[in-house]
């Protein structure tokens, strides 16, 4: 069973390495550069069969533009809406795409666009938790309960990171730096999921 303190460490490499550079893309005013992030973070997270090219093409779309326009018109996210907006959204994708599912292509990218308060859904997490598949408001208020139940073990681990930063792919970040950002709640809900990722793929 991997420790908390091994999944921390793996969600800094995770984020340093890719994804900080996804989210950075996506908040861009350029429509390219977005869309790029969507085709690189498709490959990341493996979603990328999940969306047929058919279905572009036959409108003359570029890759992803039918997810970029969703995720661009989302409004606002809370903990109370965030159920509700990403099966809206996942129900939009669906039906651009010849109606697949797609909820855990629709959390991954509704991650990457908002980060908190949208928790990724993964098969594994949710065999994790033992929730039914495709409920998204079971999954989320099963992730809610099982991190106030590791709370105080998420934040040590997350604080234990300046101790092995060295073993990061970014060895000389700055320790304020650093702090700032295992701080934040989305980095220690990813360091939650990445253990119940694990857990569930053992």
């Amino acid at each position: 069973m991997r420790t908390f303190n091994f999944c921390a460490l793996q969600f800094l490499n995770q984020w340093l390495g890719k994804e900080a550079i996804y989210c950075e893309s996506l908040a861009s005013n350029d429509i390219t550069t977005q869309r790029n992030a969507l085709v690189a973070a498709g490959g990341h997270f493996r979603v990328a069969r999940n969306l047929p090219t058919i279905y572009e093409t036959e409108y003359n779309l570029q890759r992803y533009e039918p997810v970029l326009y969703v995720l661009n018109e989302v409004g606002p996210l809370t903990a109370d809406n965030v159920t509700d907006i990403v099966n809206d959204a996942r129900q939009r994708i669906s039906f651009a795409y010849g109606k697949r599912n797609v909820l855990s292509l629709t959390t991954k990218f509704l991650w990457l666009k908002f980060q908190s308060p949208v928790r990724i859904y993964d098969r594994q997490v949710r065999i994790a938790l033992g929730t039914r598949e495709g409920n998204y408001l079971a999954f989320n208020d099963a992730f809610t309960s099982r991190y106030a139940e590791h709370k105080d073990e998420i934040e040590t681990a997350c604080g234990n990171l300046s101790d092995v930063i060295s073993y990061s792919i970014r060895p000389n970040m700055e320790q304020a730096v650093l702090e700032g950002l295992v701080a934040l709640p989305w980095f220690r809900e990813r360091v939650l999921d990445i253990y119940l990722w694990n857990q569930g793929n053992a």
